[in-house]
């Protein structure tokens, strides 16, 4: 029934405090993940164009029309 409604909290990972990192323990450079990833989205890029030059190229030839006279 609506008089016994009770109020719920729901609790996300927002809220949360993230774990504090010393980057000077990372075994790797801490921009390296983000250089990886720019040089992978410049790959995948370059492979769709790729893609689209491709089937651009081997689609369908036009075949030359037969004239009819009617």
């Amino acid at each position: 029934m609506w008089w016994r409604y009770r109020w719920k909290y729901e609790y996300y990972y927002d809220y949360v405090e993230p774990v504090i990192v010393d980057e000077k323990t990372l075994k790797f450079n801490k921009y390296s993940i983000v250089i990886i990833f720019w040089i992978g989205m410049a790959a995948f890029v370059v492979f769709l164009f790729l893609c689209l030059l491709h089937l651009s190229r081997s689609g369908n030839q036009a075949t030359p029309c037969k004239e009819e006279n009617w």
